[in-house]
């Protein structure tokens, strides 16, 4: 990513801000994800597909949320601020790590890291467009490697790592309402190149039920004796 990108949208950056006030307010919300990664190295190419659902309640500072991939199932939670993963078989149990106190709570989920991700991009303007039919405002992004990072969140995105000396390019779109400037969905395109291997990774992000009445459970077990650094076998 050697190229700068040129200026955002003047129209565009008014959009983000209205999305960032619209969500300010936003006391509970559902998301579901998919994620598909194609990676190749020479003849060898493999593809692998993660879906996910989650809940958030803002107010009670606790989120759900539960990915797929091939044929094992991760539940992880947020109470509080102390995020817990849930490990892969044949270990099970869950690891536990802290949430940064020094951003409001509601950044450590997925609707306010989106929003973020194009507070801190050069973003554009691509105006209506139907989504699920219903009219949209899109805007795009071109966000840097290093606001990724800072930003992803490997609980939900299947424990992807990405080294921000490997990204080619990135590009993050975001789907507004045009009436309440909340977000309809995001969708973050990334290309990533090292050592001969190529890999390219879509993840998109629905969200709905805005305000809607959100209970989250966390299981007394999920903070029994937890993994403190980390899940084992985890790279």
């Amino acid at each position: 990513m050697s190229d700068s990108p040129p200026p955002s949208d003047e129209r565009a950056v008014a959009a983000v801000e209205e999305a960032n006030r619209s969500i300010a307010s936003v006391d509970a919300y559902r998301f579901q994800m998919d994620m598909h990664v194609t990676a190749s190295d020479g003849d060898q190419s493999r593809t692998v597909s993660v879906d996910g659902d989650g809940a958030v309640n803002v107010s009670e500072k606790r989120m759900q949320a539960t990915t797929q991939m091939q044929d094992q199932t991760v539940t992880s939670y947020v109470d509080g601020y102390r995020a817990y993963q849930g490990c892969q078989d044949p270990w099970g149990g869950y690891a536990v790590e802290n949430v940064s106190r020094s951003e409001p709570w509601a950044t450590a989920t997925p609707l306010h890291r989106q929003v973020l991700l194009f507070e801190r991009s050069n973003v554009y303007w691509k105006g209506n467009e139907t989504r699920n039919d219903n009219r949209t405002v899109l805007v795009t992004a071109s966000p840097s490697a290093e606001t990724i990072e800072s930003l992803m969140d490997r609980r939900q995105a299947g424990g992807m790592d990405l080294n921000p000396g490997s990204l080619e390019n990135a590009t993050a779109r975001l789907w507004l309402d045009p009436e309440t400037n909340r977000p309809v969905q995001s969708e973050l395109d990334i290309e990533i190149s090292q050592r001969g291997a190529t890999a390219t990774a879509t993840i998109t992000v629905q969200y709905t039920d805005y305000d809607e009445p959100t209970s989250v459970s966390i299981p007394s077990e999920v903070s029994d004796d937890p993994y403190e650094l980390g899940c084992p076998g985890a790279s």
